[in-house]
């Protein structure tokens, strides 16, 4: 086996995690600001998502369906599916996930991000800036041939990504898996090469901050996430919301990627879902990010006449 072959499984797994995120949950490229939450160690932090109140939405209809916020992560303190969202998902008939894990993922991004007539990364970035990129690299098991065939924009979303995750241990790998299992239908709101195409055209200004920020985020220890994880624990509606708008504004780079990340696309996903929902028996699984706040699904979907209530 290459060096170059041996860098892409931890590379996959990352990107992975980040296209169901970052775009889902967490915001891209969040900047390090260690003052916006608890630690996720204080004892005000619910440590079992188990026992808080799930981010878990109702529609109204003849079959009802249902919305569940996801966090795109396997820390014990969240990873726990509430009884409450098993039981709303064994009784539906088809699962909504924001794209879905397949045979064919790995070779999509692998297409997409490694492409081998794209101009060498180091001759895109400022020299300390590749040194960085080639130590956080090395660090996370990648070669300098992988890291060469990147973008800019791609750089950045490859380091916005924790490594070492479980996907199946996620919130999300164990719905797909539980939804695989009960036979439900499954239809992704979005495509992998959709995810792909904001940063494959992210001006290179931009993705340089961009990825500046995501290697910033790393050497502070992934603070942004570890505020993501407390305030996903608490089953705070108004927590979450306050998270993830103080991280898309902590930096120019951030804040221009808001609606391309997260508002426009919450528009396609109701659209999306909207003949799935007029047949009922629908259960959404996204990025709690996208549930939340006057822009969200939730707040479109109301919009549009339907009954969105949260369960107690």
């Amino acid at each position: 086996m290459t060096r170059l072959n041996q860098g892409l499984t931890p590379a996959l797994a990352a990107i992975y995690l980040f296209l169901s995120i970052a775009v889902g949950t967490r915001p891209a490229f969040a900047a390090n600001n260690d003052a916006a939450a608890p630690d996720p160690s204080s004892s005000q932090v619910v440590h079992n998502a188990g026992t808080a109140h799930a981010f878990l939405w109702r529609v109204e209809g003849p079959t009802p369906s249902w919305l569940f916020g996801t966090i795109h992560s396997d820390d014990p303190k969240v990873a726990t599916l509430p009884t409450a969202v098993l039981s709303a998902l064994d009784t539906s008939r088809s699962f909504h996930p924001e794209v879905e894990v397949s045979a064919d993922l790995a070779l999509t991004v692998v297409a997409k991000m490694f492409q081998p007539d794209t101009p060498d990364l180091s001759t895109r970035l400022p020299s300390p800036l590749w040194a960085r990129v080639q130590k956080t690299g090395a660090a996370f098991g990648l070669p300098d041939e992988l890291l060469q065939r990147l973008t800019p924009g791609f750089a950045a979303l490859l380091f916005s990504a924790p490594p070492n995750t479980d996907i199946a241990a996620t919130v999300d790998g164990q719905l797909h898996d539980r939804a695989v299992g009960h036979g439900l239908a499954v239809a992704p709101l979005e495509t992998v090469d959709e995810q792909l195409a904001l940063f494959e055209k992210l001006p290179d200004a931009q993705a340089i901050a961009a990825l500046t920020d995501a290697l910033d985020e790393i050497d502070h220890d992934r603070p942004a996430d570890r505020r993501l994880v407390a305030a996903y624990a608490t089953g705070d509606e108004t927590r979450i919301l306050s998270t993830v708008e103080t991280e898309f504004a902590s930096s120019p780079a951030t804040r221009s990627l808001a609606e391309p990340l997260l508002y426009r696309r919450n528009a396609i996903m109701v659209d999306r879902l909207a003949p799935h929902l007029r047949t009922g028996g629908a259960f959404v699984a996204i990025g709690v990010a996208h549930l939340v706040g006057p822009r969200s699904v939730i707040a479109l979907l109301r919009a549009r006449g339907l009954r969105v209530t949260r369960v107690p």
